[in-house]
């Protein structure tokens, strides 16, 4: 089991990736990797983790707030009942 210390760590050192995915002039990034979806889900789920590791990073050092949770996931299956 990882420390505090070792988790903060590795935040810091995630935080601190400068290879991310190209953008274009809006700032928006190219997740689509010559039309392969996989590399594109994995790109943008790198690029999410160090979009989390900076903002974490940002509230522990600057008292930035932390950033706000997801929504839940609907559950379809609720109005089936």
């Amino acid at each position: 089991m990882a420390t505090e210390a070792q988790v903060i760590e590795y935040l810091r050192k995630l935080s601190q990736y400068r290879e991310r995915p190209e953008c274009d002039s809006d700032g928006m990034p190219h997740y689509v990797d010559s039309g392969n979806m996989d590399d594109a889900y994995g790109i943008g789920e790198t690029d999410g983790g160090i979009n989390l590791a900076k903002a974490l990073i940002d509230a522990l050092d600057n008292g930035a707030p932390i950033p706000d949770l997801p929504l839940p996931d609907e559950d379809e299956d609720e109005d089936e009942e």
